[in-house]
């Protein structure tokens, strides 16, 4: 009897953190829409025995367990396998130069990804890949190639690019560029990168359209050991195969446990489906004009849950006549009865979401708070008030206008801001300026702001007799001691010359003081 492995909590083996990473699922296939318009690649498909991989791709993928999965992933290889000796070595000197069955070290056979989630040891290798693409790991397989001086470069040119020297995207057939993209959106995913590939996915293309079996699992399980190399050592953020790994998580029976435990749901593991590759695709990609859709394609509202088997249609809120008709509607036709504990207390939320490829690492307000620091909003800048046109006058005996306004101060018969916000000081006649025109959809927002203008033009006219009510009264009672001050003068023979000067107001009061001084 084989024994159950024991549980074991595992650190971080990156220094990227679960919530900065973002999961790359792969993206579902719907055939029947690529043929309808003119793009079919059954033939290609069906020789690569791929018609399980891309049913496994309908399927949800679970973003917070593989990212959790991917923190303590570690890859264990000859170097690990050594560095196991050494340990046991450094722990037991007499243990040198002996076997790894004699320091109780199991034998190296494989090169494995080895990682665990909630405390469950998970171990990945090409084999369990294999049986999750439902597809045998054989077939040809070409990595770490020479850029520049390999004979693939000259094969790779004339079976994709029609022989032509430089190769460009636009030389290859529509059928190739479509597999060239179903080969970076499920097989070897780019991850951030560029467009061009690189000469080993070329390769990867070369079998497909040559119709060469390639070694499917075995090219998924290297990419996947880039990936994770990549993010050990160059934070590479991207994980791939999400909907890969989830499936392996299934097989392994990890959410048959999360269902029967019912302490989770689909929004607490992340539960999002790949975007289906269809006649959309083709008309994004410049392949076709017109698209011709039908009620028959794939889609995404399609993919079920793992953790929602013969989920009911009803739940505990629903009227308790609504309850006891459907159960009855059910025993009557699959003669099964559902239990009062089988309901759901609430409705499920409906489809699950789609997976984006452009969306950010999602990271929650509170540690954002904690770590960066909440950033304080941007206060506007204050419209600068441009001043009123100065009135020039030339040879004026009496004060202007405006010089009385700004003797009386305005600003102090006026409240400082109107009812409306804006400054009294915005009354003075402004330079004509355009001013744009707003669209506003909200008419009951026009009403109310057409009624604060015209209260603070009420105001602003109010203020403005005030004022030229007040500089009526100063200039009468001005003109009066002016004309007083002549009839002194006069009267007492006061020079001429000081009535003359610049401010009349100035000259008054000089004559009564020489008045004054006369008596």
């Amino acid at each position: 009897m084989q024994e159950a492995p024991a549980y074991e909590i595992k650190g971080r083996t990156m220094e990227l953190e679960e919530w900065q990473l973002k999961v790359q699922v792969e993206n579902p296939v719907d055939f029947v829409s690529l043929a309808r318009h003119g793009c079919d690649l059954s033939s290609y498909l069906r020789y690569q025995d791929l018609s399980g991989y891309f049913t496994m791709l309908d399927g949800p993928s679970y973003e917070n367990l593989i990212k959790y999965f991917w923190a303590r992933a570690e890859i264990y290889d000859k170097h690990a396998a050594k560095g196991e000796e050494d340990h046991m070595i450094l722990l037991h000197p007499e243990l040198k130069g002996k076997s790894r069955a004699e320091m109780g070290l199991k034998k190296f056979k494989r090169v494995e990804i080895r990682s665990n989630v909630m405390g469950i040891p998970i171990t990945i290798t090409k084999e369990v890949i294999g049986k999750s693409c439902r597809r045998n790991v054989e077939g040809a397989f070409q990595w770490n190639l020479n850029k520049k001086t390999n004979d693939w470069i000259s094969v790779v040119k004339q079976s994709l690019f029609k022989g032509k020297k430089d190769g460009k995207y636009n030389d290859m057939e529509k059928e190739h560029k479509v597999l060239q993209k179903l080969m970076q959106e499920c097989f070897l995913p780019k991850g951030g990168g560029v467009d061009q590939p690189s000469l080993e996915q070329k390769v990867f293309l070369h079998f497909l359209v040559t119709f060469e079996k390639l070694n499917l699992p075995r090219y998924i399980f290297h990419h996947m050991l880039w990936a994770l190399e990549q993010s050990q050592q160059k934070n590479r953020a991207f994980v791939s195969y999400g909907r890969l790994l989830s499936e392996i998580f299934h097989q392994g029976g990890m959410l048959e446990v999360l269902k029967l435990s019912k302490v989770v749901d689909d929004n607490q593991l992340g539960t999002v489906v790949g975007k289906y590759l269809n006649d959309s695709t083709l008309y994004n990609m410049h392949l076709v004009k017109n698209v011709i859709r039908m009620d028959t394609d794939l889609q995404e509202s399609n993919i079920p849950s793992n953790l929602m088997d013969n989920f009911p249609l009803i739940c505990k809120q629903d009227p308790q006549d609504v309850r006891a008709h459907y159960v009855y509607e059910h025993c009557k036709a699959t003669e099964e009865t559902i239990k009062y504990s089988d309901i759901p207390d609430t409705m499920y939320g409906g489809c699950l979401p789609v997976a984006s490829k452009k969306r950010k690492a999602k990271k929650s307000a509170s540690s954002e708070a904690i770590k960066e620091g909440a950033s304080e909003p941007q206060q506007k800048k204050a419209k600068k008030i441009k001043n009123a046109p100065q009135e020039h006058l030339v040879n004026s005996d009496m004060p202007t206008i405006s010089e009385e306004v700004q003797d009386l101060g305005p600003a102090k018969v006026l409240n400082k801001r109107t009812r409306g916000g804006k400054s009294a000081s915005t009354s003075q006649p402004q330079p004509a300026q355009s001013i744009p025109k707003k669209k506003r959809k909200d008419h009951a927002r026009k009403m109310k702001e057409s009624s604060s203008v015209i209260e603070e033009e009420e105001q602003i006219e109010a203020a403005t007799n005030l004022v030229t009510r007040e500089v009526r009264r100063k200039k009468a009672a001005e003109e009066a001691t002016l004309q007083k001050a002549k009839e002194i003068a006069k009267e007492f023979g006061a020079p001429a010359e000081q009535l003359l000067k610049e401010s009349a107001i100035e000259a008054a009061q000089l004559g009564i003081e020489v008045t004054k001084d006369l008596q």
